[in-house]
């Protein structure tokens, strides 16, 4: 009988265990987005915008220090794999939706 929980771990269709040509910091900005356990080390632990630059917070360090790029390229960048994944529309927009509000209360 198969494992529940490895069934499971990768069910999102944007799942960054599905892709071996990301960059590592894009995987570990997935894992952030989607709320998987993540798969690359340093871990993102969070997120935030300062004006077109996407910064992320890590588990080695917690201030909002390494930058990810440009929003512009993050937002392309989770369409074209949204697509590549054959996610549906809603689900990708969501995801997009969620960085753009990131670091915002």
């Amino acid at each position: 009988m198969p494992d529940t929980e490895s069934r499971t771990a990768t069910a999102h269709p944007m799942d960054p265990r599905r892709g071996e040509s990301l960059s590592p910091m894009f995987q570990a900005f997935l894992c952030w987005l989607l709320e998987l356990p993540p798969v690359t080390e340093p871990a993102i632990t969070g997120v935030a915008l300062a004006g077109d630059s996407v910064l992320a917070a890590t588990d080695v360090d917690p201030l909002f220090n390494a930058h990810l790029g440009s929003l512009g390229d993050f937002e392309r960048n989770i369409r074209g794999w949204g697509e590549a994944c054959g996610a549906d529309a809603a689900t990708v927009e969501g995801l997009v939706t969620k960085l753009r509000s990131a670091g915002r209360t």
